[in-house]
């Protein structure tokens, strides 16, 4: 089950429901309890739960990129791998075997900035806001949920839909 963004026209894989929860603990460990001012339930639970709603992009993308800054001086090392995932490349796209974990999610903050642009763009052209989110990339999977009204995902509660199901 692999997973990830989506926003306007574009569907960017991130790898299994693992490797995303993995990159949303490490935002929170590394970079949100060590600076809880800043508005992190922006990324913490808007984008990891929900969706980003148009007003919300410029300031998930200052955020995000302070999260990349922020993973570009943390050593890989300081990470707990579980090895049996890691060790299983069908299972993760992750390799711990980078200097920090700015280049572990470097695909991250590269397709989370490219769903923004394709959401604005999609907005800009067709008068229609495709919201940035996360969700299962497979094509079945991707139909049902591209079909889920947001009033859904504004009600949810506990497991994102994405993380729902199924084991990554």
């Amino acid at each position: 089950m692999n997973i990830g963004f989506c926003g306007g026209g574009s569907i960017c894989e991130l790898g299994s429901i693992s490797d995303v929860k993995l990159f949303f603990e490490c935002v929170d460990f590394f970079v949100a309890k060590k600076d809880p001012e800043k508005n992190w339930a922006l990324l913490l639970d808007r984008l990891y739960r929900r969706y980003l709603r148009f007003e919300d992009l410029d300031e998930a993308m200052v955020l995000m990129m302070e999260v990349k800054s922020k993973f570009l001086a943390r050593p890989s090392s300081e990470v707990n791998w579980n090895m049996d995932l890691v060790g299983d490349r069908r299972r993760t796209w992750l390799d711990p075997t980078q200097s920090n974990l700015g280049e572990v999610f470097q695909t991250y903050f590269q397709h989370f900035a490219h769903c923004v642009e394709s959401a604005k763009l999609f907005l800009k052209s067709w008068n229609i806001y495709q919201p940035v989110k996360i969700t299962r990339t497979e094509s079945a999977w991707f139909m049902v949920e591209e079909s889920r009204p947001v009033e859904e995902y504004d009600l949810l509660e506990g497991e994102p839909f994405w993380a729902r199901c199924a084991k990554g």
